[in-house]
């Protein structure tokens, strides 16, 4: 997307003299994409107003001259004093009419501009100040905010100020070297969009620049099916916020982004909404990115990340497919699937990496009956990563909880990858130089809390040619270590596996932290064979037996054998069978930065209504 600015016309100066700008409106609004790519830059606009002046002034009452206790003052004769009394409320007439006035302006000011209606509309280039309609009747301008298309074919609609577009039956917008649909600040009014259509209403909008550009916000809402694309720039692009609701279907296609915007989008749709981009992001929010409403989004890049957000990623009862480059998901500020189907895909970048799940500033965070699958492929990859260096940052994080979770990373899909050991002559095992590759992955340094791996009452199946599942922390002194804590659930691959220490000094810095593995010896090496390449981890199955017939015993439960890896819990209770890997680490993790509650009998509803999802996942 190009950058653009768009100026307003100066406010003259209220009558008191002071001069006040007018906060109702940007001085100076620009619509930029997402600063990562090298073409951005943030927006800039002006804060809130500061005036040293006081208004206390305009209304001071001039005071009578009047005789003091202890002091004789001569009065003025009576004239004097009429003409004194005169002078002085004229004085102060004009004084509170001054002052009204400046403290209506202020206000005004203050106040937040009001989206009424459209200034203007241009529709097929002409330009209407007043209600107009074509004589076909495929469309038609009230004067204020509504626009209606009915099987309107022809050129680009702009306005200024908010405005509706209703449509409904086959509408087709088509423009070159302008966009096909823009609105922008008018005026008095900031630029609002907003499109509704009627089920089995499509509108078609294509354009050589951005296909529907909005300097403020855009809502796409109804049931019908709203579709755009632009061959050199964004397909729907927001200077503010951007939300699509309803049960209709959003496509769009871009040769920058396909879906943008400077503020937070959100999706609640029951439909589908598909964002496609070719040299930049899928979806890309300078905000939060938020998706609910039981619908499904499909976000994909050539080239880039196929979903960016800088603030954070919320997935709730909601499914979610994204396939990018070097990113599959990228949230800054943490990622939250709640009860989300989740498939994430990430092919390697420019420099080889790959990350499928990524947050660089918080915590990844997978609950309630959620099902992830995630595939990176890179010579450096992880399917799960957080990372967080910065000492006044929370992050560096991840917790699984009653969901089911496939995280795999490669160095080369769907082949050996590079050899990531070898011994030499003397058996000494040495690390290659090729690749670094980890299923789940969580790294913090110095300065924030250690990194943090937790499964609760979930099936993990993880891979990675370096190490299946890794949290490592990095400090001066060794003595912040990362942790895996496994609660209510048992590794069951490898045979014989468990939570190891991992501890090395690198460069005057210590590394500590835990994998998974076989073997007792703390290692120094994720290349070695103590370090899993892959492993599974799932809560035992809760027996759910017949109910009794009369005068029936009803049978006991069936529980998991005790092992090193299932020791029989103290104070279990007899409905529930509850395991849990013994480790030198400790196991008693709870995940209390979520604040979940949920129990056994959730993961048992998620894994036998994920069965067929999971079976086929695993076979892929």
């Amino acid at each position: 997307m190009r950058p653009r600015a768009f100026l307003l016309a100066p406010v003259p100066a209220p009558a008191c003299g002071l001069f006040l700008p007018h906060f109702g409106h940007f001085a100076l609004q620009t619509a930029l994409p997402p600063a990562t790519s090298s073409r951005y830059a943030e927006s800039s606009r002006i804060g809130p107003m500061r005036t040293g002046a006081t208004m206390a002034a305009l209304f001071t009452t001039p005071k009578r001259n009047d005789t003091t206790a202890g002091t004789h003052v001569a009065e003025p004769d009576v004239r004097r004093r009429i003409g004194l009394a005169h002078g002085s409320w004229r004085r102060v007439t004009r004084r509170i009419v001054s002052g009204a006035v400046c403290a209506l302006t202020v206000s005004s000011l203050l106040m937040p501009s009001v989206s009424l209606a459209a200034e203007w509309v241009k529709v097929g280039g002409n330009k209407y100040n007043t209600a107009a309609s074509d004589e076909a009747g495929t469309w038609s301008w009230d004067g204020a905010d509504d626009l209606k298309l009915n099987n309107y074919n022809g050129g680009e609609i702009q306005a200024a100020g908010k405005l509706n577009v209703n449509y409904s039956g086959t509408n087709i917008v088509t423009a070159e070297w302008i966009e096909s649909i823009n609105v922008s600040h008018g005026t008095n009014e900031n630029a609002e969009l907003n499109i509704q259509g009627d089920e089995g209403g499509t509108l078609s909008v294509t354009s050589t620049e951005d296909a529907i550009l909005s300097t403020g916000n855009i809502n796409i809402d109804g049931a019908g099916s709203v579709n755009a694309t632009s061959t050199g720039f964004d397909a729907i692009n927001a200077g503010g916020d951007l939300a699509i609701k309803g049960s209709g279907n959003v496509n769009a296609t871009g040769a920058s982004d396909g879906i943008r915007a400077n503020g937070n989008i959100t999706i609640d749709d029951s439909g589908a909404v598909t964002a496609r981009a070719t040299k930049d992001k899928g979806i890309g929010a300078d905000k939060n990115l938020t998706i609910k409403g039981g619908g499904t989004v499909e976000a994909s890049s050539e080239k880039d990340a196929a979903v960016e957000a800088k603030g954070s990623l919320a997935a709730t009862n909601a499914s979610l497919n994204v396939n990018g480059v070097e990113y599959g998901v990228y949230a800054h500020k943490g990622i939250t699937l709640d009860h989300a189907n989740v498939t994430v895909r990430a092919s390697k970048g420019r420099y080889g990496g790959a990350n499928a799940l990524f947050t660089y500033q918080d915590d990844i965070v997978v609950k309630n009956g959620s099902t992830v699958d995630a595939f990176a492929e890179g010579e450096v990859s992880a399917a799960f990563s957080t990372r967080n260096d910065r000492p006044n940052e929370k992050g560096g994080h991840i917790y699984i909880s009653d969901s089911v979770v496939k995280a795999i990373a490669r160095y080369v899909e769907n082949g050996d990858g590079p050899i990531p050991y070898s011994e030499n002559q003397d058996g000494e095992t040495r690390r290659e130089p090729q690749g670094e590759n980890i299923g789940i992955i969580a790294q913090t340094s110095e300065g924030v809390t250690p990194a943090v791996i937790s499964i609760i009452r979930s099936k993990v199946t993880a891979e990675g040619d370096t190490a299946a599942i890794f949290a490592r922390a990095m400090s001066a002194d060794g003595k912040t270590i990362g942790t895996i804590k496994i609660e209510n659930a048992a590794i069951q691959t490898p045979e014989g596996g468990k939570v190891i220490d991992y501890r090395k000094l690198r460069d005057g810095i210590y590394e500590a932290g835990q994998a998974i593995g076989t073997g007792d010896a703390t290692v120094d090496s994720l290349y070695i064979k103590a370090v899993a390449k892959s492993t599974t981890i799932a809560p035992p199955e809760v027996a759910k037996p017949d109910d009794p017939k009369p005068d029936e015993t009803k049978p006991a439960e069936s529980k998991p054998a005790e092992s090193k890896q299932n020791p029989k819990p103290e104070g279990s209770k007899p409905t529930k069978a509850v395991a849990a890997s013994t480790t030198k680490a400790k196991t008693t993790g709870v995940l209390a930065a979520t604040g979940d509650t949920s129990g056994a009998a959730i993961v048992a509803t998620v894994l036998a209504g994920t069965a067929a999802i999971a079976a086929g996942t695993m076979a892929s």
